[in-house]
């Protein structure tokens, strides 16, 4: 069974790439807080009050949307891998063997990601702790240390995230029909297992015993330890119930234009609510690394604008405390939905092969192709902009107790992080798509 799983993650490297990279991204954003708090129970007293109250921030940036990212890409990558454990199952492969294959497979692209991410936290972890306080501050010259806790903390996290996401995939993997798989290679949408209801009911009460303590909050210094947290508290419920809200989202804003509007239109749309997983995968992280950073300025921006109205003023967020804390979800927002796209290309060349066969000229091809990668990028935006706007006012009531309250939407950094996320998508996906149409229809077919 080793050499059958060695030799598909050599031959379907494309399908795991992404996880590998996005565990990279989360072990990497979850090792700086874990470094950060490590080195505070090497120093004791206020700097591991500090750093502590440092590492739960960053941490509750990075981990919960670097699971619901990971676990989305993971069950991508198995469902991308349908037709070929068909095939294995066709072949003679037992169905308990073939699901042991996708569980090692899983398992050995999030251990991947792991030591890759946790390889690159020495030498990102201590100048990006340091940048974030003031020059000539103490904690601007410590020495961070990344050590034996934040290895056994990482590595383990991004296997298992890697491990839990594409779990149910791959027990179906082994256990459903092959002809059927091979017959309808896209699983069909499902409901959220009772599990996933009692997830989303926890992180709900989670969440809302969060907001109650700022909205409660007496004073200026009560309020400004814990806004910061604000844009995670109204972002976590909406990735667990990503399953049920993504595709009432997507189907909502686009059957507000007419199918009929373009043939293009109407095969991206179309192929955007059938290709449910591949759609999650693609919103999810561009969804959570815009609310996250884009929540984390409107809350800034309404305090500053508040405490502005009545007389006082505030530091602004520095590039370096944003990078510090948000860093994580702006890695994931600007290239997870490019490596995605990245990870589809294959099936998505066979889907493209068959559009020609059937007449479809090379424009409504490139078109349908673009249109749905902006599908995915806009539907990523509304779910951002409702978190921000809900940061918004949130932050206003919370501020209303003991000054002048101004709800403000800053979008300043939040547009530019979205626009590359979105540039990185559009070139994923129409410059592959470009290539192919140059290849016979009978090739890509054969190949596909």
């Amino acid at each position: 069974m080793r050499g059958l799983v060695l030799a598909e993650l050599r031959t379907g490297w494309a399908a795991w790439i992404g996880v590998v990279l996005l565990g990279a991204v989360l072990a990497l954003s979850s090792g700086v807080g874990l470094s950060a708090f490590e080195t505070g129970l090497r120093e004791g007293g206020d700097v591991q009050e500090a750093y502590s109250t440092l590492a739960v921030t960053i941490l509750l940036f990075a981990v919960p949307s670097g699971i619901a990212v990971v676990g989305a890409v993971a069950r991508l990558s198995v469902d991308l891998g349908r037709a070929t454990y068909a095939r294995w199952q066709l072949a003679g492969v037992a169905p308990a063997q073939a699901s042991g294959v996708v569980f090692a497979q899983l398992a050995a692209s999030g251990f991947a990601g792991g030591i890759l991410g946790f390889a690159l936290t020495p030498v990102v972890a201590g100048p990006l702790v340091r940048a974030g306080f003031e020059s000539g501050s103490l904690f601007a010259e410590m020495d961070i240390l990344t050590g034996p806790l934040t290895f056994a903390i990482t590595i383990p996290l991004t296997t298992a995230v890697a491990i839990a996401g594409g779990l149910r995939a791959a027990r179906g993997a082994g256990h459903g029909s092959p002809l059927a798989a091979l017959r309808e290679p896209e699983t069909r949408a499902k409901r959220m297992r009772w599990w996933r209801w009692v997830l989303l009911l926890l992180v709900t009460f989670g969440a809302a015993l969060g907001l109650a303590s700022v909205l409660g909050a007496q004073d200026r210094a009560s309020y400004m330890s814990q806004s910061v947290l604000i844009p995670v508290y109204l972002t976590i419920p909406l990735l667990a119930a990503g399953p049920a809200i993504y595709p009432l989202t997507l189907r909502a804003w686009t059957a507000l234009l007419p199918a009929s509007m373009s043939s293009s239109w109407y095969l991206a749309r179309h192929q955007a609510r059938y290709h449910l997983s591949r759609s999650t995968a693609s919103i999810t992280p561009l969804f959570a690394g815009t609310a996250l950073v884009g929540g984390l300025f409107t809350m800034a921006a309404t305090t500053n604008a508040s405490f502005h109205a009545g007389g006082e003023s505030l530091a602004r967020l520095s590039v370096p405390q944003v990078l510090l804390i948000s860093g994580g979800p702006i890695a994931l927002a600007a290239v997870g939905a490019a490596v995605v796209v990245f990870m589809s290309n294959r099936t998505q060349g066979h889907e493209q092969a068959l559009l020609r066969a059937g007449g479809a000229s090379d424009a409504t091809v490139l078109g349908s192709a673009l249109l749905q990668a902006l599908i995915h990028v806009t539907t990523a935006l509304v779910l951002a902009m409702t978190v921000l706007v809900a940061t918004a006012f949130v932050s206003a009531t919370a501020l209303a107790r003991f000054t002048t309250a101004v709800p403000v939407l800053d979008i300043g950094v939040a547009g530019p992080v979205a626009l590359v996320g979105l540039c990185l998508t559009v070139l994923a996906t129409t410059v592959p798509a470009a290539v192919r149409l140059r290849e016979p229809v009978a090739v890509r077919l054969a190949v596909a």
